[in-house]
């Protein structure tokens, strides 16, 4: 009889704890089913820095509210076009401080470079640069006197002429905000590497100076070199 007692209490606690379990399953379903779901962009894979985003290596993930980063991105074409600057791990959610935009200066300079073109710094002083009056942002021709030899008779003349037309500046001595430095002793310009290597020899070789370009102007024009004896003509 005593057996029969615990044999029906054992069940009977067997029972509620099968009630209580379930009651318990079934909270955490309806609390599991009622969490809002938002979307984020995250990555389809790992992402190496300096990597340029493209639709391909970001998705759509559904995930609560509660587990979204708040400086995540919600739609995959604001992120395209972005570089990383972070190494980035499959799945990840996508945020916008390990990533820059494109003429973005707090990353560095790289990120400010046109895309095709390269940064080269040349020195200037106070005549050369304009009086410290040109700003990261500006666009500038360069112009140059070089003097040449004459290899029959070992004359050097001087010459002026155009170096480069319409070269935008990247930064004025370590600055790149769009306030300049009136005392800086160099300036970063954009330039292709073609245009690169009249400018070096330029820089090199003869006197550098800039001409600061009105924003409104974008053409160029057409010159030769001019020597002394052009100027009495």
């Amino acid at each position: 009889m005593k057996n029969r007692n615990m044999v029906l209490l054992a069940i009977i606690f067997g029972v509620i704890t099968c009630y209580l379990i379930y009651g318990y399953l079934t909270g955490i379903e309806k609390k599991v089913t009622n969490v809002e779901l938002s979307k984020v962009v995250v990555t389809t894979g790992d992402i190496h820095t300096k990597t340029v985003l493209t639709p391909e290596m970001l998705q759509i993930k559904e995930l609560p509210e509660e587990y979204i980063h708040p400086l995540a991105f919600r739609k995959i074409e604001d992120a395209v076009g972005r570089v990383v600057t972070v190494q980035l791990a499959k799945g990840e959610q996508l945020l916008t401080v390990k990533t820059a935009k494109w003429g973005e200066t707090k990353e560095g300079l790289a990120y400010t470079i046109p895309d095709g073109q390269r940064a080269m710094t040349v020195a200037i002083d106070e005549i050369s640069g304009i009086a410290g009056l040109i700003k990261p942002g500006d666009c500038v021709d360069i112009a140059a006197v070089l003097s040449i030899v004459d290899l029959n008779t070992q004359k050097e003349t001087p010459y002026s002429f155009i170096v480069l037309q319409n070269i935008s500046v990247l930064a004025v001595g370590k600055n790149m905000d769009s306030a300049g430095q009136s005392d800086a002793k160099n300036i970063t310009l954009a330039v292709t590497v073609e245009q690169s290597r009249p400018l070096l020899l330029a820089s090199q070789k003869g006197s550098v100076r800039l001409m600061l370009r009105s924003p409104l102007d974008s053409g160029t024009v057409s010159t030769q070199p001019l020597k002394p004896a052009d100027i009495l003509q």
